[in-house]
């Protein structure tokens, strides 16, 4: 599968390796009180796979606590020794496929008060993306079959993990999907919560007719989907018992993706997102309605008990997921600003506001607008023009325009549920760029604030950034123990426990609105709407 340049995976057997390192280095560095772990969960790469060979189920209850994994899960445990992630892109024919299929043969799907979005948006979520399952899987099983025949079960990433929690011992089994991670996959029907049999049919199949085997057999190697969030998976299984001397009363939770896991770190309300500035630039927004739609992804929220009369958790979040994040900021920082940051800050803060036009700096195909690519630059009049005559106008021009994608597509999300918005969490490495924060908070309107510092170095014990979706996963597990043992109580509140009395400085505001230039990019929207749509339309017409 890596014969092709937009590939983009990896061995199993890393991911085998990387647990035995890790519970090594808990053992022998960090030497951390295990037995004294009540509940674990996990987060997990998003989208990313891992496929069990025919009797794996077998093989995970004769593990011995005496050896590592790797000896004992060797490539015999898996049907497909190497496994795409999220950036891989090898998939955009069988996207295509499966968007035919939808617009042909599903609009039966769709329900009667629908919009024109897509049956494929309307039914999972997302339109078919490269590196969502459902199209990673049809092209595997196109063209290894028999590997396909030999799979037992297809797991992402996240229940890999607590799969191999549960290792050991007859009560070792393949962990069940997280209901929010199974949403990235474009076969998961969310109106109805369950795996949609038309998908199921054409992904194992690859016929438009029904196929009610292949839809059965693919069913079956996904395994059932768990809808409460706050379900005990089991114990702790005997290879980690023996081996590490976790408790054999300690619950194993669901594990979800990295992106679902920040969301139970950072817990955002209605009218409050979580921006993560980075490699890709992601937006995580809850929401009270499923609105599906071609410019974002709709996810079940993975704490949402839709079901509890009293939960506070919003039943879905919304993920808006841009890919010239900070390639395109570093290459403007590169290209005009002599590979320095300072010089970077300098010619934004020469231009707050869009006084001298905007850009479009699509150096890869872009995710929202789908498919957009090439610089597009417009001046004050909004000619089209080759260049900025100062050029180093080329950064403002760029990083607001970034800013303004993301302020047209969660206001117009939020204007239809009369939300407004008031707050954004920003993480990520730009988040630390002050001069960045601060453009963020006059281009949305809204003030910015940034969570506070919770780690601390095991080697200086000085205090370093946490990772988010790790804590997020601790969280879950934190509230799935406390309702198992204790009672049943809300996630937020559980979280506010769980954070101690310092909760009300758990964020830090780092910026807010100027007044004048928020009103300048609030006058700016609707020109740069029509702007980015001729860029889009030239992208088209080139």
């Amino acid at each position: 599968m890596l014969d092709d340049p937009d590939a983009a995976a990896a061995p199993v057997a890393m991911y085998i390796a990387a647990m035995d390192k890790l519970w090594h280095k808990i053992q022998t560095e960090r030497h951390w009180p295990v037995e004294r772990i009540a509940a674990m969960s996990a987060a997990g790469q998003q989208h990313a796979s891992v496929y069990w060979a025919n009797g794996a189920t077998e093989q995970l209850r004769r593990l011995d606590g005496s050896a590592p994994l790797s000896t004992q899960l060797t490539s015999k445990a898996f049907s497909r020794s190497i496994v795409p992630n999220w950036q891989d892109a090898t998939t955009l024919t069988e996207c295509d496929e499966l968007m035919h299929f939808a617009d042909t043969y599903m609009q039966g799907d769709k329900g009667a008060s629908s919009t024109s979005t897509s049956p494929m948006c309307e039914v999972t979520g997302s339109i078919a993306h490269t590196r969502f399952t459902g199209a990673q899987i049809l092209r595997w099983r196109k063209r290894y079959p028999e590997q396909y025949t030999n799979t037992e079960r297809i797991t992402l990433v996240s229940n890999f993990v607590t799969t191999l929690l549960l290792a050991g011992g007859r009560d070792a089994h393949i962990a069940p999907l997280d209901q929010s991670d199974a949403c990235g996959m474009n076969l998961w029907d969310m109106r109805h919560l369950t795996w949609n049999k038309s998908l199921l049919s054409f992904v194992g199949s690859g016929s438009t007719q029904h196929d009610t085997q292949a839809s059965e057999e693919l069913g079956a190697k996904l395994g059932h989907v768990v809808l409460d969030p706050r379900y005990v998976l089991g114990r702790a299984g005997t290879w980690l018992q023996t081996r590490y001397g976790i408790s054999s009363e300690c619950l194993v939770c669901q594990a979800t993706g990295d992106n679902p896991a920040t969301l139970q770190c950072l817990t955002p309300r209605l009218g409050e997102a979580v921006l993560s500035l980075g490699t890709s630039d992601t937006i995580l927004l809850p929401s009270q309605v499923y609105a599906p739609s071609a410019q974002y992804h709709v996810f079940a929220h993975p704490a949402s008990c839709k079901e509890a009369a009293k939960d506070s958790t919003p039943p879905y979040f919304l993920m808006f997921v841009y890919k010239n994040a900070s390639l395109a900021r570093e290459w403007a920082r590169n290209t005009y600003c002599h590979g320095t940051w300072d010089a970077f800050n300098s010619a934004m803060l020469a231009s707050p506001t869009p006084k001298n036009g905007t850009g479009f700096f699509w150096l890869r195909p872009e995710i929202i607008p789908w498919n957009a690519h090439g610089l597009h630059r417009f001046n004050e009049h909004g000619d089209s023009i080759a260049d900025f005559v100062d050029v180093r106008y080329n950064v403002p021009a760029m990083v607001q325009s970034q800013f303004l994608a993301f302020r047209t597509r969660i206001l117009r999300v939020l204007e239809a549920s009369q939300t407004r918005l008031q707050r954004v969490y920003v993480v990520g490495g730009a988040a630390e760029n002050k001069t960045m924060c601060q453009l963020l908070a006059d281009v949305l309107g809204c003030e910015v604030a940034k969570p506070m510092v919770r780690g601390r170095s095991a080697e200086t014990g000085e205090s370093i950034p946490y990772n988010y979706c790790s804590v997020g996963a601790a969280f879950r597990a934190r509230w799935v123990w406390a309702c198992a043992t204790q009672s049943q109580v809300s996630f937020e509140t559980c979280v506010l426990d769980a954070r101690g009395p310092s909760e009300t400085h758990a964020f830090e505001t780092v910026a807010c609105p100027n007044v004048v230039h928020a009103q300048a990019f609030s006058a700016y929207v609707d020109t740069w709407t029509s702007l980015e749509k001729r860029a889009m339309a030239s992208t088209s017409s080139g």
